[in-house]
């Protein structure tokens, strides 16, 4: 179930890696609309929301990029443990 969490997301990433410009190590409001708004066709607001904060905890737009043109059947375990925080949060 997490991995596929973590797929949509990355797949949501995907979709807008080109559209949007680094915003100084912070994710653009583009950026962070466009994920939400992906990412939250498949899951709920709230883990949406909390994965996207993790993820910017962690990474910059430009790095989040990098991976997701890379491309990979999964996801880095470092996106997997963003979203692993996520759920247990969220369940807690």
């Amino acid at each position: 179930m997490i991995v596929h969490r973590m797929s949509a997301a990355l797949l949501a990433l995907a979709l807008i890696a080109g559209a949007c410009g680094d915003d100084g190590g912070n994710f653009s409001e583009a950026f962070r609309s466009s994920f939400m708004r992906s990412c939250s066709a498949s899951e709920s607001e709230a883990f949406c929301s909390c994965y996207l904060d993790e993820l910017q905890q962690r990474y910059t737009q430009d790095e989040i990029f990098r991976v997701v043109i890379e491309g990979s059947e999964t996801p880095p375990q470092e996106f997997i443990d963003a979203g692993l925080a996520c759920a247990t949060e969220l369940d807690g």
